[in-house]
């Protein structure tokens, strides 16, 4: 679909007229459209809508919902790439700044209506159901429990049979289902020996547009004695040590507990990333236009230059040009004064007449032909010079 909609303009047509009706003017199929529409959880009139609406019968227009955290509020979106290219700035002039952006909701409803939507996030003692990721590295496990049985080193020994590792690939496994229930998708590395790299241990689940990073690791107790602690915090591994979103555990609680207000976060972090991509977008695109047009300007300067040079360099050719015909007139007219001089003193010359004529007609057609009004080149040069002026 290359024509853009917010979703609650297409929500609006697609409840103004039939699908099909719709979907032929926008150029795709009602199946298209309602792929689309269901991406962007706008409800569509169900089947016989419109026959019950036109004989009159009473009908029911399901309401807009709101937008889900971290998702867009634009339908059809093209990725346009004129930003970019030798002519970049020409297309970036004609692109028109988007509006200051508005949100119907502030943040506050925005985590109550998350609160909603997440309700309790449990974390089960069993991987029962397990999510297609952790049930990938429960497989894995299996493969290292062969290979410990065949080898016999640490290295090979199952991760998740217990221990802090079992914890906290259940806390992973609670924080993915829930994720997933909402129509969000988790991501992790499922290697059979990534996990034992720190940056292989990163965690995203993708809330709409935005990519909310995560670890769960585990971290010494600072008490002697006390056992290990399993922390997590939002932010890639190596940004850990600076998130400004951890939990943990201590005396009080485990972190199993948090689950629910750590997702809930998860959905409000992405919101708030979703609604900050906006802003910068549009600062961008304010700054890409201040610069397309410092670009145009150089350009047109550029050429100014090129076309002021050309046309001193043009002058400079006609007057060259102009020099050098009155150069050859000079020789011409020098020839021609010699020959008629020459003609006068004859009698002095050791030759005959004819001889001398021969000679004389001789020079005389080399003064005509360096001769600019003779050979036309005069002509010429006054037609490229009212051309060119």
């Amino acid at each position: 679909m290359h024509t853009e909609f917010t979703r609650k303009e297409l929500y609006d047509l697609v409840w103004s007229q039939p699908m099909r009706t719709v979907a032929a003017s926008l150029g795709i199929s009602d199946v298209a459209l309602a792929k689309h529409c269901k991406k962007a959880d706008i409800p569509v009139p169900e089947r016989g809508y419109w026959a019950r609406k036109q004989a009159g019968k009473p009908t029911i227009q399901i309401a807009l919902p709101p937008r889900f955290p971290g998702a867009s509020d634009r339908v059809g979106e093209s990725g346009s790439n004129s930003y970019w290219g030798p002519d970049w700035a020409e297309k970036v002039k004609e692109i028109a700044v988007p509006p200051v952006p508005m949100f119907d909701e502030d943040m506050a409803s925005v985590e109550q209506r998350a609160r909603r939507l997440v309700g309790e996030v449990r974390c089960r003692r069993a991987f029962e159901p397990a999510h297609p990721l952790v049930a990938k590295l429960l497989a894995r496990d299996d493969e290292r429990r062969k290979d410990f049985v065949k080898w016999r080193s640490d290295y090979y020994a199952p991760r998740y049979d217990a221990g802090i590792e079992r914890r906290r690939l259940l806390i992973i496994n609670a924080l993915f289902l829930a994720a997933a229930r909402l129509g969000c998708r988790p991501s992790m590395n499922t290697s059979k020996y990534g996990q034992d790299a720190g940056s292989e241990r990163d965690i995203c689940i993708t809330i709409g547009r935005a990519h909310v990073h995560f670890t769960v690791e585990p971290i010494k107790s600072k008490k002697e004695g006390q056992k290990e602690r399993l922390c997590l915090a939002f932010g890639a591994a190596r940004d850990r040590a600076n998130s400004n979103r951890v939990w943990e555990d201590s005396d009080e609680s485990r972190l199993e507990g948090e689950l629910t207000e750590v997702l809930v976060e998860m959905l409000v972090s992405a919101e708030l990333s979703y609604r900050g991509g906006l802003v910068r977008h549009r600062e961008w695109i304010i700054e890409r236009k201040r610069a397309a047009e410092a670009e145009l300007r150089r350009r047109q300067e550029e050429a100014e230059r090129k076309a002021r040079e050309l046309r001193e360099r043009l002058e400079r050719e006609r007057i060259r040009r102009l020099l050098s015909q009155a150069r050859a007139l000079d020789r011409a007219n020098q020839i021609r004064t010699y020959v008629e001089s020459a003609r006068l003193r004859v009698a002095e010359i050791p030759m005959t007449k004819a001889e001398f004529e021969e000679w004389a007609s001789w020079a005389e057609r080399e003064a005509d032909r360096i001769d600019p009004l003779k050979s036309g080149m005069i002509a010429q040069a006054i037609q490229e010079h009212c051309e060119e002026g």
